[in-house]
């Protein structure tokens, strides 16, 4: 069966509804903890866990979003990659947030460039002189292998 095939059977809305709301619970709940955590480990120790608590993220996402629908559909591994996607803004988001609040530079730097979600993927963009520097190339890979366990888990 085809890629588009799959896409054109239809969709038990029975099943839709509770996977949208778990991926949207998990982003936000995950996201909100996962910046807190990486604010506090990062400023105290100096260094980042962000990729193992987003791959333990999208395990428990990937978990609960198999739990919550009856028959499979594709579309569901859309929407847990758009949940994937979204959580890492908002851990980046909130990381930043909480950086500014502790530096106390909430005047200086305006709100609209925190929340544009461009400074936070660019290191997807291949174009970019630094896309292949050592640090953007694990970000990538890391990046993939999150997608790609949570698509693979749901199945």
């Amino acid at each position: 069966m085809s890629l588009i095939e799959k896409f054109k059977i239809p969709i038990d809305k029975r099943d839709l509804i509770p996977v949208i709301k778990q991926a949207l619970f998990m982003s936000v709940i995950g996201g909100l903890l996962i910046g807190a955590l990486h604010l506090f480990i990062y400023q105290v120790f100096g260094f980042s866990f962000i990729w193992m608590m987003l791959f333990i993220l999208g395990y428990f996402m990937a978990r609960r979003i198999k739990r919550s629908y009856q028959k499979y559909h594709i579309i569901f591994a859309v929407i847990s990659v758009i949940a994937v996607f979204f959580t890492y803004y908002l851990i980046n988001v909130v990381y930043y947030f909480g950086f500014i609040y502790v530096v106390d530079a909430l005047q200086i730097v305006p709100i609209v460039y925190i929340l544009n979600p461009i400074n936070y993927f660019s290191f997807l963009n291949v174009f970019d002189s630094g896309f292949f520097g050592l640090d953007n190339i694990l970000d990538v890979v890391f990046f993939l292998v999150v997608n790609i366990y949570v698509i693979r888990y749901i199945k």
